[in-house]
């Protein structure tokens, strides 16, 4: 083979070459576009899985939220449970020592009850030993009191009575009572010691005489040395004894007490000191024309000349003459007694008559029956 040829074959060959290189280059496109597509599924299932990362995150967030409300609330319920449990244990302790507190009182006011019973068995037994009755008119045929029945008393008092847990008379209303509920009622000068009974004397005889009305007038007038005995008294005595009665109206006469000048006192029953209630009188707030009933508490004091003598007299001068006097007192020294009879018109007196042991306590309650006497 010549040279020429042999050149001839080889661009032949090169000419024969040249399809195969464009077969290759053809063939190298697709692969390309293959390669690209596969990123944009790579891409999407990268954005996929991210969202399902995020969904599972949010879901793992929403349970821990869930679990924290869940304990928060159970916390919540247990601390409630514990607070009931503990206000439970609380209330159970009030309720037992409130119980006990009951049965220590029941035991106190049982024994007090007792106490006076004692007490008023041993003033029975020795009654007629301790107490004197001067009669001012000796052709009265009054004796005394066995039972409060007795007394013919109304029913609203009597059902009180009882139901303040008085049984019967004690020695000084024995003697007491059927002079102040007589008719006509009798003036009485009356000493009994502490805790005999003359408070509740003296109140059965106001409540007796008083006619409840509208408006109320006043019909008793009960007047003490000290503001304590006086709410003592509207608390202990007449609140208790007045349960049945409606309507009545009871009015203190104390310190701090107004009322407008030129208005007429509303009350059936005033119960006060002196220097307020002699105010009262001043100014006419008390009318004292229907009063029935006229009580000085504790009359060694009011009577004496060195306690409220000055005042008691200003008072008693404005009580009508059919009105009622009657003294009850712990100690009555014989002066106090000798005013007090001057005072008083004929009274009946119910003295003490052993040591002054007995000396306790005393109640002046007067009723002004056709009282004559000076201070009138």
């Amino acid at each position: 083979m010549s040279e020429e040829e042999s050149k001839n074959g080889d661009a032949a060959a090169t000419v024969k070459e040249d399809p195969k290189s464009s077969e290759s280059d053809t063939k190298s496109a697709p692969t390309s576009e293959s390669e690209s597509g596969s990123t944009a599924d790579l891409a999407k299932q990268e954005e996929e899985a991210k969202k399902e990362e995020d969904a599972a995150n949010k879901a793992v967030q929403e349970a821990t939220q869930k679990a924290e409300e869940t304990a928060a609330a159970a916390a919540a319920s247990a601390e409630a449970a514990k607070k009931r449990e503990e206000e439970e244990v609380a209330d159970a302790k009030l309720k037992k020592e409130k119980e006990i507190e009951d049965k220590k009182k029941e035991s106190s006011e049982e024994l007090t009850k007792r106490l006076q019973k004692l007490a008023l068995e041993r003033q029975k037994e020795n009654r007629h030993d301790r107490l004197k009755v001067i009669q001012s008119d000796q052709t009265s045929h009054l004796s005394s009191a066995k039972t409060f029945q007795d007394l013919n008393l109304p029913d609203y008092l009597l059902k009180a009575i009882f139901e303040m847990g008085f049984e019967r008379p004690s020695a000084i209303q024995e003697e007491a009572l059927p002079r102040i509920l007589a008719n006509p009622p009798r003036n009485v000068i009356g000493q009994a010691q502490s805790g005999s009974g003359k408070t509740a004397a003296f109140v059965v005889g106001m409540l007796f005489r008083v006619v409840i009305d509208t408006p109320a007038t006043c019909q008793g007038l009960c007047v003490t040395p000290t503001r304590e005995l006086a709410v003592q008294i509207f608390q202990n005595a007449v609140t208790p004894m007045a349960a049945h009665m409606k309507g009545l109206k009871v009015r203190l006469a104390l310190a701090g007490e107004q009322i407008a000048r030129g208005t007429k006192l509303d009350a059936h029953i005033v119960i006060g000191t002196p220097g307020k209630v002699v105010d009262w009188l001043k100014r006419r707030i008390i009318d004292t024309k229907k009063i029935k009933v006229f009580v000085l508490d504790e009359a060694d004091n009011m009577v004496a000349e060195s306690g409220h003598r000055a005042n008691s007299l200003l008072i008693k001068k404005q009580m009508p003459k059919s009105c009622q006097s009657l003294l009850f007192s712990a100690t009555f020294p014989p002066e106090v007694i000798a005013f007090a009879e001057k005072m008083v018109y004929n009274p009946d007196k119910i003295l003490i008559e052993s040591g002054p042991e007995f000396l306790v306590s005393i109640s002046l309650h007067f009723a002004c029956i056709n009282d004559h006497t000076p201070f009138i």
